[in-house]
């Protein structure tokens, strides 16, 4: 019984989980001709994104909302998966320009949005109410970007033209400091209890 009742502590503590707030950590500029002419990495929330707004040599990256559950399969992700979202954009004023970098988040990215119909169909869970998404036919990455995942990093290689270079990246929710204490300390009084029990046997058996 005490088993029992251990055991669904432990899992109360995986469903009462909660999630900080994710976080982009850092992000880089390293070549390109963005790079060579002054750009640099910018966390910042615009008022407006798309379309030529920006019009700067930077790479861009804001946060957008947080421990969301998917409404649909998107990203190679399914319907109720829940992720931290963040967007990257780079939409320098002269057609061509290339930017080569990167950009760190806190926690694992499961999936990347790459063009305009997942973008578009997700900018009203996923986008922040504030910010206003413009999109147009060539929303998106272009044929001549790239972009590769390891971990907790984006690599990206674009060579934007109009409007821009964007995409919307969905990482893994961390869960708060006060939810893996209780998870640990669940895990504790379970093994606690069978190391009792199996005691407990082992007299029983030599009674």
């Amino acid at each position: 019984m005490k088993k029992s009742i251990l055991g669904t502590a432990v899992v109360s503590a995986f469903a009462l989980a909660g999630t900080a707030n994710a976080a982009i950590i850092t992000g880089e500029l390293t070549g390109g001709i963005a790079f060579d002419n002054g750009g640099v990495f910018q966390e910042s929330i615009p008022v407006i994104v798309g379309n030529n707004h920006q019009d700067s040599n930077n790479l861009f990256a804001f946060n957008e909302n947080q421990g969301v559950a998917l409404d649909a399969d998107v990203g190679g992700l399914t319907a109720g998966t829940l992720v931290n979202s963040h967007y990257v954009f780079f939409d320098p004023l002269a057609r061509g320009t290339t930017g080569v970098g990167y950009v760190d988040f806190d926690g694992e990215i499961i999936g990347v949005l790459s063009g305009k119909a997942d973008m578009d169909a997700t900018d009203t869970l996923l986008g922040l109410g504030a910010v206003n998404y413009v999109s147009v036919s060539l929303r998106g990455l272009e044929a001549a970007d790239s972009f590769n995942v390891v971990g907790n990093r984006l690599n990206i290689d674009f060579r934007a033209s109009s409007p821009g270079d964007y995409i919307r990246v969905l990482t893994a929710p961390v869960p708060e400091p006060s939810t893996w204490a209780m998870m640990i300390g669940g895990f504790g009084l379970v093994g606690g209890a069978m190391r009792r029990r199996r005691k407990m046997t082992t007299k029983v058996s030599y009674a």
